[in-house]
């Protein structure tokens, strides 16, 4: 125990680092499992979209002729709070942009306005694209 002490005292920056480290993982953990939208792998994503869940690309309109999901309805996050009406608040919603940033705003704005089932694409089309899932053109 003695030895424990001492190292605690000759390294007091590191531990404190490493304490910290510790509390901002579990509190980012904390949060993200208390959030009202669930995060969807990609293998989670296809079984949503192939029983009709309603998908929604939110990256600009540069990006999305660049290449998207196939079937992905193209609504830019400039342009979400506007059109996010139009959706079915009946079948789930599976929102994703580039990296997942953009899709947790768009996923809050969604379980405000009363959707009861709003996944968001963990990773983004770029956790997407990793798997090698098919991406279309416009």
């Amino acid at each position: 125990m003695a030895e424990y002490l001492a190292f605690v005292k000759d390294h007091i920056f590191l531990v404190g680092a490493a304490l910290a480290l510790i509390a901002i993982i579990i509190v980012s953990e904390f949060r993200r499992a208390r959030r009202p939208w669930r995060d969807a792998e990609p293998a989670q994503a296809v079984r949503l979209i192939n029983d009709g869940a309603q998908l929604i690309d939110l990256r600009s309109h540069d990006a999305f002729r660049g290449g998207h999901i196939v079937n992905a309805r193209h609504i830019p996050m400039d342009e979400f709070e506007a059109k996010a009406g139009k959706l079915d608040k009946d079948k789930p919603v599976l929102l994703y942009c580039d990296s997942g940033v953009t899709s947790s705003r768009a996923a809050a704005m969604l379980v405000r306005d009363g959707f009861t089932e709003v996944w968001q694409l963990h990773g983004g089309l770029a956790a997407w694209k990793r798997e090698n899932l098919p991406v279309a053109k416009a």
